[in-house]
């Protein structure tokens, strides 16, 4: 069995949501269950819809709705589908926007919105994309078993950011999809959206749809299926050993470690959030990333373990400042490092890179941390300098800590550019340096040279 989960862009129009029709027709021999978000931008103009009629305002609460029902109607006249399907689905995306209608009237004459009713305005975007998922696959023959996500999907009653009971959708995944697979149907549902236990509509907030796959895919393994993969189509060929904005050579890793997938992640390679697939990795499930536009790219295959050892990215973040905490009275004193973190706890700021030495503490945390307060309270006890505008530079692989000449080919790639600060050994997965934030795009075109580029000349 094969779990396909296809992103907004991916069923942004009509014409795309054919298109992943005839993608998941050629894989029918390989069973899948096919999870859709909602169409790309529909899920924040229905956040758009929701916050106008909080503040009470009709106009743009009406204009939301309209565009939302054009981009939909829109899709079922480019699908090129039968009289008969086109009319239902036509009366359906009606009765979905009078709904919205309904619940975006009821939140203005209260002037409140709940975080229940923000959920089941958000939940028409999958519902929606679902319907038209499920007709485009019937047009080309296919038989379809279309499956509302809160049949399976059972959460808590925390909406907005709904936490999944993955015993539950186990059970529901015997007993309510894996019938139908066992009949012959393709399962079409939508991800994002769950039910409490008292049946109302709860997300799982944002990155839900790729949670709802390896969900999907962890409770059919449960329930006794064999799950080959889960495969997340998206609009990128993979996971890319660097930002290709700056890295025009930049390559795909053909496969990548759970614990690399976070790291690069961690540092803005937003292809998932390695959250949201964690369930699929525990159960020893394949996660590949996939472009819907060009399938015959085989993407990046995330596992819990990757293979080998050394080098796999490098990836850079900005917006960072650092804080040198130094006291030379406290030479070999218990204790000094716990008061120093105390007051990033106290402030409730998370702290990234960090250096030490006898006396000294090297930090560095978002730039748009309290960084003024956190230097006000640590010079109470200790001398604080700090650096702005930095950039966290962090090279990931697998058992660096452990692989000859890495550190080595990194410092000399990187020749007349100021190293501020390094993290290296705390982890095997990564070795972190920071610079200054014009520095960051060469340093990563250098690194980038010299671990890749310079094998493949």
């Amino acid at each position: 069995m094969l779990v396909m989960k296809f992103g907004g862009t991916s069923v942004g129009t009509g014409e795309r949501i054919a298109g992943v029709a005839e993608l998941v027709e050629s894989r029918l021999p390989e069973v899948p269950f096919v999870v859709v978000s909602a169409m790309g931008g529909v899920t924040d103009a229905l956040l758009a819809l929701s916050r106008a009629a909080r503040e009470g305002d009709r106009a743009a609460a009406s204009a939301a709705l309209v565009t939302l029902g054009e981009k939909h109607h829109a899709a079922v006249e480019s699908m090129g589908l039968g009289s008969g399907a086109a009319v239902a689905l036509r009366h359906e995306i009606e009765r979905e926007l009078a709904r919205l209608d309904g619940l975006a009237t009821g939140v203005a004459l209260l002037g409140e919105l709940s975080a229940r009713t923000t959920d089941s305005i958000c939940a028409a975007g999958e519902l929606l994309s679902t319907a038209l998922m499920s007709a485009a696959l019937e047009k080309r023959g296919v038989a379809v078993a279309r499956v509302d996500p809160r049949d399976w999907m059972a959460t808590d009653a925390t909406h907005g950011a709904a936490t999944p009971d993955e015993a539950a959708i186990a059970a529901n995944a015997a007993s309510r999809l894996l019938p139908e697979r066992a009949a012959g149907r393709v399962v079409v549902t939508g991800g994002f959206v769950g039910a409490a236990p008292d049946g109302s509509t709860t997300t799982l907030g944002r990155g839900g749809s790729d949670y709802s796959a390896a969900l999907l895919g962890a409770a059919l393994q449960d329930a006794g299926a064999a799950v080959e993969a889960i495969e997340i189509w998206t609009d990128v060929d993979g996971i890319l050993s660097a930002d290709p904005r700056i890295v025009p050579g930049a390559r795909i890793i053909p496969e990548v470690g759970y614990a690399e997938a976070a790291e690069l992640a961690f540092f803005g390679a937003k292809v998932l959030h390695p959250a949201t697939i964690r369930p699929a990795v525990t159960r020893g499930i394949a996660v590949r990333v996939r472009n819907t536009f060009r399938p015959q790219e085989p993407g990046t295959t995330v596992r819990a373990e990757g293979p080998g050892a050394g080098v796999r990215a490098v990836a850079m973040r900005t917006g960072v400042a650092a804080l040198f905490v130094g006291n030379p009275r406290m030479l070999l004193a218990h204790g000094y490092a716990a008061r120093v973190f105390s007051v990033f706890e106290r402030h409730a700021v998370p702290v990234d890179v960090i250096a030490t030495s006898e006396v000294s503490i090297s930090i560095t945390v978002d730039a748009k941390a309290p960084v003024e307060a956190l230097a006000r309270d640590l010079s109470g006890f200790a001398e604080v300098s700090i650096l702005r505008d930095l950039a966290v530079v962090s090279v990931v692989g697998r058992k660096l800590r452990s692989t000859p000449r890495v550190a080595a080919s990194i410092f000399a790639a990187l020749g007349d550019i100021n190293v501020v600060l390094i993290s290296l050994g705390a982890s095997e997965t990564n070795l972190t340096f920071v610079v200054q934030a014009t520095d960051a795009p060469e340093a990563v075109r250098r690194i980038h040279r010299e671990l890749f580029e310079k094998e493949a000349a």
